[in-house]
């Protein structure tokens, strides 16, 4: 006997996804015109309008995407003036076999409409790297605590700056957790395709990277090699095919990028809070976290998905004390952490909703103070604390949180708790199993 037929929709049923669909339609597009509106009242948004602007270029034939005419033009529309010395020169630096992932941005030429569709995307990849973050605990939490976590992700300062100035790092603070998750349920090969994308930026996620490399090599798991392989040799092929000499020029606008000097590190933050001893305590403090860094690896070399994970976390979370130049909005990759760390304090602990409560407010009051008494009163320090705080917060809260990711799923006494809550009253004495 064949398989039964579906029968044809009704009337009500057709009538009930059009108006779906139109609504749909309407929804998305009353957010893309909010968006435009905002970027147009905010300004800025150098950061996705350099790509913007070399992907135009490069799609309309006028000239290279890497020429410091795209430059000069990305200023204009930032700054309405040529860069002074200290801002942003915004020179592309996004590798061209990644470039025509932003060609549908290129088909309109109006900055505005496309850094609107940007930001309405990034809006969206926000809420998705809280969604996949807490599917790596393998937890069903409830729709509140989703809220308060999308709430965190969204609208912390951090989140609110990369969205301003429409860096692309917002795409990376959802790749990174996808890459984990694709790793834990076993798809390889998805694995590896993503960590291509997640190639841009280096010096954001470098140190991540590297740990996924050597989990990939040290458990063998070839097929994301094969996933890896296969993309970036098609991604590769069709740059050079499209644009045969691009790999000069792009090698030398990241050069000028890391001359320019933009940006913050700990070096200088430190050196202008405490101009006697900073310098010697960004080193130490870099020693330090690379210490820590290095026995963490070691140590949890052989530990299951939960450990590695929580190691890939800690990656992120160091990576802006060690010296690296980088900048306030970049940090919004650190967003994934701050999940991990409140979805632990609710999931795990046994005052989960007020730890959860507690650590929500924290990172996001505590950053929007920083922010505005530096507007407010002109205050540099404050600048600086904002830069230290997200970092410091996330390996503090990493470490609160360890013991509860490192310990296994279920101690035998959590076993004999569970039946005997299904059996009945709570025996009197309970001995430990043999070994």
């Amino acid at each position: 006997m064949g398989p039964r037929k579906r029968p044809p929709l009704t009337f009500r049923e057709i009538a009930i996804l059009t108006c779906l669909g139109i609504g749909a339609i309407t929804v998305v597009g009353g957010l893309v015109a909010a968006d435009i509106r905002l970027g147009r009242l905010i300004g800025g948004g150098g950061d996705f309008l350099s790509i913007w602007a070399g992907a135009r270029a490069f799609v309309t034939g006028q000239q290279p995407p890497y020429s410091p005419d795209v430059a000069e033009l990305v200023q204009q529309l930032a700054y309405g003036r040529a860069a002074n010395r200290g801002e942003n020169p915004y020179l592309l630096t996004v590798p061209f076999f990644l470039l025509p992932v932003f060609f549908p941005f290129a088909l309109t030429s109006s900055a505005a409409v496309a850094r609107g569709v940007w930001l309405c995307l990034a809006q969206g990849a926000l809420a998705g790297t809280t969604l996949v973050t807490v599917s790596l605990m393998e937890w069903r939490a409830p729709r509140g605590i989703l809220l308060l976590l999308g709430a965190v992700t969204v609208f912390g300062l951090y989140s609110v700056a990369a969205m301003s100035s429409g860096t692309p790092a917002i795409a990376l603070g959802l790749l990174y957790p996808a890459i984990l998750w694709a790793l834990q349920t076993g798809r390889d090969e998805l694995a590896g395709c993503l960590l291509v994308l997640a190639c841009f930026m280096w010096e954001v996620g470098a140190l991540f990277l590297i740990v996924i490399l050597w989990h990939v090599f040290y458990g063998k798991r070839w097929g994301v090699l094969a996933g890896l392989g296969m993309t970036l040799v098609i991604l590769l092929a069709t740059s050079f095919l499209l644009y045969p000499g691009w790999l000069l020029p792009f090698l030398t606008a990241t050069v000028g990028q890391l001359r320019s000097g933009y940006g913050a590190a700990t070096g200088p933050i430190l050196s202008q809070l405490w101009p006697e001893h900073g310098g010697q305590l960004a080193q130490a403090i870099s020693v330090l976290v690379s210490g820590i860094f290095i026995y963490e690896w070691w140590s949890g070399r052989r530990g299951d998905a939960r450990r590695f994970a929580w190691l890939s976390f800690l990656a992120l979370s160091v990576t802006p004390l060690l010296g690296v130049r980088t900048e306030l909005s970049h940090l919004v990759v650190l967003a994934p952490s701050v999940v991990w760390i409140c979805a632990a304090s609710f999931h795990r602990a046994r005052r989960g909703a007020g730890l959860a409560l507690a650590a929500a407010v924290v990172v996001i009051v505590v950053p929007w103070f920083l922010a505005g008494r530096g507007l407010l009163v002109d205050d540099r320090a404050a600048h600086d604390y904002l830069f230290l705080f997200y970092p410091v917060f996330s390996i503090v809260g990493l470490y609160w949180t360890r013991w509860w990711f490192l310990r296994p799923n279920k101690t035998w006494l959590d076993e004999v708790h569970a039946q005997a809550a299904k059996s009945g009253p709570t025996p009197s004495k309970v001995h430990s199993p043999r070994p």
